[in-house]
């Protein structure tokens, strides 16, 4: 129930208000014109789930048309109806045993728990690339006959879906699904030695399917908005960002690091999986093949992109977490190795106890003064997490000392759940205030009604998702000379306090700040000219 939080929140909701106002299914809209940073699908459930709810509820928690919980449950029932799926596809071609630990294991990582939450399209196109995935192997297990079919026609069926949902995830984030998908089999059948399955994996009548699906809209949003929109969707935002990037630059050994704190605490059994991969013969069994390339190309080819952010990876995740489920499984087994559970119990209870022994530290005073005075509104938050994440690791260490590996991923899953319990009500509520855009609107509000606005570099649609005003973007100080002593100006600070754009001092100088507001992680400015 928090507000839209800064950065990309604000601007889907601005999206979403302006398809609204203007009564559009066909292309989203941003401060006034087409926003072509990704396809449509995902607009569309937010406009549907937004619009859906705001009749259902009355307007409850809507302000100006919008409101952050209905844009956030499109999220929230994606991931939802994934774990669903994902844990029966993994009793109906693996085990029971294994589809239980795996849906703890991948519900419990932080990155797809946060993302299951929160106005961003990258877990709904992940949920839905990763389940053409899973359609495909589905398919491949029983036409190779690794699988007995439940119904004639099975596999078949299986494999038109995995091009269905491909589709889908292609409206929802473009051609990345098609290259990440077109990897990932390539590696797969050539590690197989299996390239006759093209001809028998329903390749014709999926490709019309996947055309069917991806066609009608890129084709008439490419007629209403033209040859630049189309550009700039399919190619700028795509094979100039992986190629030529203008932003979230990164070096290759990024995700290296993303993945220790996006899938703590389990990737710390990462050396272990590798071990048991090696040791227990799975790279011969074609599933345990399937995981571990839908898992590592996608690392690979994403650590060569140079635009690197921790999400691009969540499409794996799923993977891994199988991957990791069927390692752990033989832990419940009555005589598996007491040494082994104390190992891979022992691991665990150090991510805990080292995540515990952290949040504590820091609320008893660790970290210096700049680190305390940040710190200080949360202390009490920070000190009862790090009790839970500590309690936690010592139940797990009991439990590992004792032989009692069947418990082992549950109390993990269970201690990190409460975490995110206790941080996310107690935490989220306390921080809301910082990042939300009420008190900015309902301030500037008065300045603005029957005023030109314009915005300074790049927009914040917190600034104006509120106050019904649309802030026209000036990136060359020259432009700012052309406002008059009645126009509005907005901008972050950090902007405003820097050359850039041509902007100089005695340009700064020229305006004067009628209102600064904490908000959103920064400081918004409400300027306007000085009288000459």
């Amino acid at each position: 129930m928090r507000d839209i939080w800064a950065p990309d929140e604000p601007d889907f909701a601005q999206c979403v208000k302006e398809m609204q106002l203007r009564g559009t299914w066909l292309m989203p809209w941003l401060n006034g014109v087409p926003y072509d940073e990704k396809p449509i699908l995902y607009y569309w459930v937010m406009k549907a789930s937004n619009g859906a709810m705001n009749f259902l509820t009355g307007g409850l928690g809507f302000s100006h048309g919008v409101a952050a919980w209905a844009l956030r449950l499109p999220s929230v029932l994606a991931s939802l109806a994934f774990l669903h799926a994902y844990q029966k596809w993994a009793k109906r071609f693996l085990q029971a045993g294994v589809a239980r630990l795996a849906l703890m294991i991948l519900a419990t990582s932080p990155l797809w728990f946060w993302q299951s939450q929160f106005i961003q399209i990258d877990l709904l196109f992940s949920v839905l690339l990763s389940w053409a995935w899973f359609c495909w192997l589905g398919g491949y297990l029983l036409e190779r006959g690794l699988q007995a079919e439940l119904h004639a026609g099975e596999a078949g069926r299986w494999f038109h879906k995995s091009y269905f949902w491909l589709a889908l995830a292609f409206l929802a984030k473009g051609p990345l699904a098609g290259v990440l998908s077109f990897l990932v089999l390539a590696a797969f059948l050539a590690w197989q030695r299996d390239l006759r399955i093209l001809l028998r994996m329903k390749l014709g009548t999926g490709a019309l399917l996947f055309l069917a699906v991806v066609l009608p809209w890129y084709v008439a949003a490419g007629i209403q908005g033209g040859g630049h929109y189309v550009y700039q969707l399919v190619i700028h935002q795509n094979f100039e960002r992986a190629t030529k990037a203008w932003d979230h630059i990164q070096p290759w050994w990024r995700y290296l690091e993303y993945l220790l704190g996006d899938f703590f605490p389990w990737v710390l059994l990462l050396p272990a999986l590798g071990f048991f991969l090696r040791g227990s013969g799975a790279t011969r069994n074609v599933t345990a093949r399937f995981l571990m390339v839908a898992f590592v190309v996608p690392f690979l080819f994403l650590s060569w992109v140079q635009s690197k952010q921790g999400k691009y990876l969540l499409p794996s995740y799923p993977f891994l977490a199988l991957l990791l489920a069927s390692m752990l499984q033989p832990l419940s087994v009555e005589g598996v190795s007491e040494a082994r559970i104390r190992r891979l119990g022992g691991l665990l209870a150090l991510g805990l106890g080292l995540l515990g022994l952290a949040l504590l530290a820091v609320t008893f005073g660790a970290g210096g003064a700049p680190l305390q005075e940040q710190v200080a509104p949360f202390r009490g938050l920070a000190g009862t997490l790090g009790a839970i994440a500590t309690l936690g690791a010592l139940s797990l260490t009991g439990r590992a000392l004792s032989g009692g590996g069947q418990h082992l991923v549950s109390e993990t899953a269970l201690t990190l759940g409460l975490v995110y319990l206790v941080g996310g009500t107690w935490g989220f509520r306390k921080l809301d205030p910082q990042k939300n855009f009420f008190e900015w609107s309902r301030l500037v509000q008065p300045h603005l009604q029957g005023r030109k606005v314009v915005y300074w570099q790049t927009i914040r649609s917190g600034a104006m998702v509120y106050t019904d005003s649309l802030m026209p973007e000036v990136r060359v100080a020259a432009e700012l000379e052309k406002l008059g002593p009645e126009d509005r100006l907005v901008s972050m600070r950090r902007e405003w306090d820097q050359d850039m754009g041509g902007m100089t001092p005695t340009i700064r100088d020229s305006f004067e700040v009628l209102l600064s507001q904490p908000t959103g992680g920064g400081e918004l400015l409400l300027l306007k000219r000085k009288a000459r």
